[in-house]
């Protein structure tokens, strides 16, 4: 009853400006090409067969029929965040076109991902976020940057009077958990004026390194107890709009020196000194219900045994992860079109090697296509077996029915943006 998707050589071409914000220069670095070896694999797959045991027990009637009711090719597609970001010649994405239309007809994505490349003026944002959605079987997560401080996609504008929200580090330095939580509402109402139900926020990293050139005041703080306290705020007031929060960059990107933007970039700790840092603000987003989590592309070679990517590494998102800190929500990757993952992996392989690790959703590859079809060939020959996929996307359609994505919601009003009282609340920030 369910049509499944084609995809064509023509699919690579128009998907290469979705993703890929990456730099050049990276520090070369070399990863276990062999770390995901036998042993490991049985591991891992004992493991998530107990999980989707436990998953399976637990799913709403609704939702083990839609999941019953999906083709292979629409449980992946699932699995996939697609951005567009430039058109063919090299403009800004603000208008939905043919080749958009196409891609994501094709993949059916479980999600989509806006830059600032897509924001111009709110009927713009409103417009494409409608389109987007028209063209999905399942209403997708729409999600956006919108940290406040440096990372903000849509700031304040001639064209979008949006409140300019400061950065977290100057929240956390009020030491008033209360207005953090008024700053995440002020966040999620705002982005429910554009059709916006994701927040890829808040920023849950420890500010542990001064030559950190990646994070810095996106932290809340340099203590790894106020970054936690603090960061549990902001999600639980983007929760109160209806906007789902996303945890990042697990296990912790606040030391390291590099950007993984660019390449390779390591944290040289052990597990138990991540645990007294890094990892205190993730389990307490964990302990507060915390829905969805993003992994970073960093390496732990004290802990991983190499310097495979967090991103694409069993021991750190199924062992560490799910098993010792207990996480039973979406894990994300961060973007697969980054310089740690892109210049060093096709991207096929690094989509199998996510998937392999534990990942439900797989962030921005830099050649969707082949990143979807590889996966599907992967799961079809048995080199991932179709209950691997079923975890996942049984927690992606859980998590979709929590917020009621099935059914449209109204957006919110123009006159949120910018609001006296949200200017009132952000007044208070020195």
């Amino acid at each position: 009853m369910n049509q499944k998707p084609k995809l064509t050589a023509f699919l690579t071409m128009i998907c290469c400006t979705a993703a890929g914000c990456w730099l050049p220069g990276c520090t070369a670095f070399k990863v276990q090409k062999d770390s995901y070896n036998s042993s490991t694999q049985q591991t891992v797959s004992k493991i998530v067969s107990a999980t989707s045991k436990k998953l399976s027990s637990s799913l709403s009637p609704a939702v083990s029929r839609k999941l019953a009711d999906m083709t292979l090719e629409q449980k992946i597609g699932q699995m996939f965040f697609l951005a567009f970001r430039k058109n063919a010649d090299g403009t800004d994405f603000w208008t939905y076109n043919q080749a958009a239309h196409s891609t994501v007809q094709a993949i059916q994505p479980g999600g989509f991902v806006l830059f600032g490349e897509n924001i111009h003026t709110t009927a713009q944002v409103r417009a494409l976020i409608r389109r987007m959605k028209d063209d999905c079987r399942i209403s997708p997560f729409v999600a956006v940057d919108q940290e406040g401080g440096k990372v903000q996609r849509i700031r304040h504008t001639d064209l979008i009077s949006a409140t300019d929200i400061p950065s977290m580090w100057d929240v956390g330095k009020t030491g008033n958990t209360e207005l953090a939580r008024q700053v995440g509402s002020v966040l999620g109402s705002e982005l429910s004026v554009f059709g916006f139900n994701m927040d890829f926020a808040p920023d849950c990293d420890v500010f542990s390194n001064p030559n950190n050139k990646v994070i810095g005041t996106r932290s809340f703080s340099s203590n790894p107890q106020q970054a936690a306290i603090f960061s549990v705020a902001l999600s639980e007031g983007l929760r109160s709009t209806g906007m789902i929060p996303v945890c990042k960059h697990f296990p912790g990107h606040g030391d390291t020196e590099a950007d993984t933007h660019e390449g390779y970039a390591s944290v040289d700790k052990t597990l138990d000194e991540l645990k007294k840092t890094e990892l205190i603000p993730f389990e307490e987003q964990i302990k507060a219900g915390a829905e969805m989590i993003m992994v970073a592309h960093i390496s732990l070679p004290k802990v991983n045994g190499d310097e495979t990517p967090a991103s694409l590494s069993p021991k750190i998102i199924q062992g560490l992860l799910r098993e010792e800190l207990g996480f039973h929500g979406v894990i994300i990757t961060d973007s697969l079109g980054m310089g740690a993952i892109a210049k060093h992996f096709s991207p096929g392989e690094a989509a199998v090697r996510a998937v392999k690790a534990g990942a439900d959703i797989l962030m921005l590859p830099s050649d969707p296509a082949a990143a979807y079809n590889t996966v599907l060939a992967a799961v079809k020959s048995g080199e991932i077996s179709e209950s691997r996929v079923d975890e996942s996307v049984a927690r992606i359609l859980s998590l979709k029915k929590k917020y009621g994505l099935d059914s449209e919601k109204p957006l919110g009003s123009e006159s949120l943006l910018g609001s006296a009282e949200h200017r009132r609340i952000v007044s208070q920030i020195q």
